[in-house]
């Protein structure tokens, strides 16, 4: 399996790729067109991610040390940062997801390129997604 960096590496490529933001909005909302949906059961108070302008959730399975998220959102911009940063990090040990940077998000500069709302909604999605791996580990 390839590390989070060579995922990032590889992600970093195919966004390279892309020269216009609205290319790179419509990759985003494609990979969000990608994730497996989450039951109703599964949107709870529980997996709610609280500071997203709309309602997402986040939820994790530890298999032997490796971690498997799921995720939603209602709005489809964020269903595809969620599909991006679960795709980049899904199968990974939970220090190291507890410790990854997120560069990736810098390298993009996807903090740039979205509204204040959006914004403060994808700081609160890392900061769950790193609050979970390190109740994990």
């Amino acid at each position: 399996m390839k590390t989070i960096k060579e995922k990032e590496a590889g992600l970093l490529e195919d966004f390279a790729m892309l020269p216009e933001w609205n290319d790179k909005y419509t990759y985003i909302m494609d990979l969000g067109s990608e994730l497996p949906l989450l039951s109703e059961k599964q949107k709870n108070e529980q997996t709610k991610v609280e500071g997203c302008q709309s309602a997402s959730w986040l939820t994790v399975e530890n298999k032997d040390g490796f971690l498997f998220f799921k995720g939603d959102s209602e709005a489809i911009l964020g269903k595809g940062v969620i599909s991006l940063l679960l795709n980049l990090l899904n199968g990974h040990k939970s220090e190291d997801i507890a410790n990854y940077d997120f560069h990736l998000i810098e390298e993009i500069d996807l903090p740039n390129h979205l509204s204040p709302t959006r914004k403060i909604g994808l700081e609160a999605i890392i900061k769950r997604i790193k609050e979970l791996a390190k109740q994990q580990i």
